[in-house]
């Protein structure tokens, strides 16, 4: 890898640490007061499906699964999506989850 992408896949790293971040605290801030417009929380839903990151996947599913709460059907089309635009870490999550239940 030359200088040039090195220093582009540093950038995009960093983006996503700051996206990361940002979605972070509009994630809790849903959670903590319990909001439930849907137009919210799928906005916030849409953003952080915009993070490839293993951390951002994790985000995903944790926002989602509060979103079943809400909606279920809605809740089931974003896991739907995230399956099929990020298979291999939806399946890594899947064999995990099935390690712990064990």
């Amino acid at each position: 890898m030359n200088n040039i992408d090195s220093d582009l896949a540093n950038s995009l790293n960093e983006c996503y640490e700051d996206m990361y971040n940002i979605c972070y605290s509009l994630v809790e801030e849903i959670i903590n007061d319990h909001v439930v417009d849907k137009k919210e929380i799928e906005r916030v839903l849409d953003l952080v499906l915009d993070i490839y990151t293993e951390k951002g996947f994790y985000l995903f599913l944790k926002l989602v699964s509060y979103y079943s709460d809400i909606d279920m059907e809605a809740s089931f089309k974003y896991l739907n999506f995230l399956k099929e635009d990020r298979k291999e870490e939806y399946d890594e999550y899947v064999k995990k989850l099935a390690i712990e239940r064990k």
